[in-house]
């Protein structure tokens, strides 16, 4: 009888290696039994890869374009609040910030980057205290290059143009690389 009981508890372990545990709990043994650990391994190896290149892209690019200090802005819109007293009317300057830290041309240019006269309004209400104007100015001059290299599309340069978004510094740069 004591060995029907025993070879009716060995025929239910999958692994007799595995510890004893209590009852209820064999359920759980996926996580303790080592050969079924590759595929999570890989998996979790795979993720972490994506997660580090990522990290990596929104760290290195901004260091790379000179524009190091759009790192730290971690997006919460209190530059939002400077939408009347913007001498422009440059509503969002999060957008800017962001369009600087990933080098997206088209996004700098559709907020109204061009438009910016680097007057610190912003930079106030920013709870970072993040040097705006700076960065503004920053990703002014990279979008003068990249329109002198034929980067930004036309497309969007007329769009600027037509919809007031270019300032004054920047009108002949736009004409010049649409033309």
């Amino acid at each position: 009888m004591a060995e029907d009981k025993q070879q009716s508890v060995q025929r239910k372990r999958e692994d007799p290696d595995q510890p004893m545990v209590l009852p209820g709990i064999h359920r759980y043994q996926f996580f303790t039994n080592l050969k079924d650990r590759g595929w999570t391994q890989n998996l979790d190896r795979i993720s972490l890869f994506g997660i580090v290149g990522a990290l990596l892209a929104t760290i290195v690019k901004p260091l790379l374009r000179g524009n190091p200090a759009t790192i730290y802005c971690y997006e919460c819109r209190a530059c939002y609040a400077t939408q009347d007293r913007c001498p422009v009317g440059i509503a969002f300057q999060a957008e800017l910030v962001v369009a600087g830290r990933v080098g997206d041309y088209d996004r700098f240019i559709r907020n109204g980057g061009l438009k910016c006269i680097r007057c610190g309004n912003c930079q106030s209400y920013c709870v970072q205290y993040l040097p705006l104007p700076q960065m503004f100015a920053t990703m002014q001059e990279d979008t003068r290059l990249a329109m002198s290299k034929g980067i930004v599309p036309n497309h969007s340069l007329q769009n600027a143009l037509a919809q007031g978004l270019v300032g004054k510094e920047f009108i002949d740069d736009v004409v010049k690389a649409m033309g």
